[in-house]
């Protein structure tokens, strides 16, 4: 499998998790906007450094229950644990661990059946470039 690069290998950390995953500004609208549940992810790079960069991902339902998008926000939790889930990167590797607060409920002020879960992430790219 060739190296991804940072951009590559964060996008596929995210749509690990069996929902479409998009970067923030790049998330289709009109008659191409996804539906629900979807994630929506911030993302930034570093070179290598002794400092990780904080970042957010937001994962979205819409559902009348908290039930379903609690527990897909428990399996991203047991994927990135206590320490951290590392994979290899752009000639290195990046390393996520759990920001904090590490997770926040929110819902939509349009929709009362919007269920959002944002994730405060801190990454570190201990890469070349």
């Amino acid at each position: 499998m060739p190296d991804l690069t940072k951009a590559a290998a964060y996008q596929a950390f995210w749509e690990q998790f069996g929902i479409p995953a998009y970067e923030e500004n790049a998330v289709p609208d009109g008659a191409n906007a996804p539906g629900f549940p979807r994630i929506t992810y911030e993302f930034g790079t570093d070179a290598f450094s002794d400092y990780g960069i904080s970042l957010t991902a937001s994962l979205w339902y819409r559902d009348s229950s908290w039930v379903a998008i609690n527990a897909k926000a428990e399996e991203i939790s047991v994927v990135i644990g206590r320490g951290g889930v590392q994979f290899p990167c752009a000639g290195g590797s990046c390393w996520i661990t759990r920001g904090s607060p590490w997770a926040l409920s929110m819902g939509d002020e349009n929709d009362d059946l919007i269920k959002r879960k944002t994730f405060n992430v801190v990454v570190r790219w201990n890469t070349p470039t």
